[in-house]
């Protein structure tokens, strides 16, 4: 009995000095992201055929794989909480573009050296703007794992009534289609031409004024919101909001309200990203099953469209236990074939390329636009640690420039003056 209770202390000692447990034990790796992610990555959705891509990597490399997840705020104040301790329990994270401020960004494990030598497979084909947005003091700090790309979705029943057979393909004409759309049915339904999610969101009211060539910020990041382009977009919202165009409920419209409007025919259009499209033509819920298409948002400063992308990325805090196996992660789950399996699981995938797998263009009628609404894809700035201040701004004047709260011009120099301060 002596000899196996000093047995027994010695192992406890071996383990609290941190010996290496025996070869068959396996580790943990805990990931924190939105569920979707753990969806996706392990092909937990029903009728999804890509597969457990991230259960596989585990399998192959004896570890656990611990998924916490939650909604964006919860996760990213966890995140936040995680970063400033002396040691992580999370191993990887995944982080909406929003939050990757520089506060964060600091935090997080610079990436150079480790693609250096063991390269992400997909990386030099995700558009530069995805990986711009994600870089600080000049290092790569997170990849690119999902995006989330405005389109125009568009009910051809409803086109079809008003005497329409395609979707609008200049500005022109996405504004006298929204025009001609916005009418009563027979059933007496009321028909808005164009909504989108302007109560709690900003990227597809942002997508509309970009049509126009505005924008909040430019490629380096200065404040860009007062200008004749931002003037001229919000005055064009404000008459198409007067006349019943937009939605009436436009201050608090959210995007449940979006697509329930849609999928009842209470709206001919809406800028929404492409992947809503299979809950658009759901046909357990919308009465227009096949009949909702989505194209690139045409625009008067690009030919090829315009588009807004939202995108969440993989990191690795600088203070996580298990790096090495957080990067082998990220990078098994970036490569090619994994990219499409993923994306065959509903993820939206950033390398333009995987949509020209049959497999995703059997699946997903919309590749093409897709693919190239997200090689012109605008990411909003997050580069100053009040970035999420500045979409609420944004919002505020917006929305009073629409409703007629404000002129036009009013609302583009306060937006102007009251970002500026939030970035000096």
């Amino acid at each position: 009995m002596k000899f196996i209770k000093q047995g027994l202390l010695a192992a406890g000692v071996a383990l609290s000095l941190g010996a290496v447990l025996p070869a068959n034990a396996q580790t943990t790796v805990t990931v924190l992201s939105h569920k979707v992610h753990e969806n996706v990555a392990c092909g937990l959705v029903a009728g999804t055929t890509g597969g457990d891509v991230a259960g596989e990597w585990a399998k192959a490399n004896n570890v656990t794989l611990n998924w916490v997840t939650g909604n964006i705020d919860p996760i990213h104040d966890r995140l936040g909480r995680e970063l400033s301790l002396s040691e992580s329990s999370v191993d990887l994270a995944f982080v909406i573009n929003k939050f990757h401020t520089p506060r964060i960004a600091a935090l997080l494990e610079p990436l150079d050296e480790r693609i250096a030598a063991e390269p992400i497979e997909i990386l030099d084909s995700i558009p530069e703007p995805l990986k711009k947005a994600l870089m600080h003091d000049g290092k790569l700090t997170a990849i690119p794992f999902r995006h989330a790309t405005t389109g125009l979705h568009w009910n051809k029943t409803l086109f079809a009534e008003q005497g329409l057979d395609h979707a609008p393909r200049t500005l022109d004409e996405l504004l006298e289609y929204a025009r001609k759309m916005s009418y009563t049915r027979s059933d007496g339904t009321r028909v808005a031409g164009l909504i989108m999610n302007s109560g709690d969101e900003h990227v597809a009211v942002l997508t509309l004024l970009s049509a126009f060539g505005a924008r909040l910020f430019d490629d380096d990041g200065k404040v860009v919101a007062n200008t004749p382009e931002m003037i001229k977009g919000l005055s064009t919202m404000a008459e198409l909001y007067k006349e019943g165009v937009l939605a009436q409920n436009y201050a608090t419209m959210t995007i449940d309200d979006v697509i329930t409007a849609v999928q009842n025919g209470q709206a001919a259009m809406a800028i929404d990203p492409f992947a809503r499209y299979a809950v658009y033509n759901n046909p357990e819920s919308s009465k227009f099953p096949g009949q909702i298409d989505v194209v690139v948002t045409p625009s008067t400063v690009n030919p090829e469209g315009t588009a807004i992308t939202e995108i969440w990325s993989m990191a690795i805090p600088r203070n996580a236990k298990n790096k090495d196996l957080a990067y082998s992660l990220m990078r098994a789950i970036s490569g090619k074939e994994a990219t499409i399996r993923i994306a065959l699981n509903a993820n939206g995938p950033v390398d333009p390329t995987a949509y020209s797998d049959a497999r995703l263009q059997e699946k997903l009628p919309y590749t093409e636009a897709e693919a190239r609404a997200l090689r012109i894809a605008q990411v909003i700035p997050s580069s100053f640690d009040r970035s999420i201040e500045a979409a609420a701004i944004f919002r505020e004047e917006s929305q009073a420039a629409v409703l007629g709260l404000k002129s036009a011009e009013d609302a583009a120099a306060a937006m102007q003056a009251r970002i500026e301060r939030l970035v000096d």
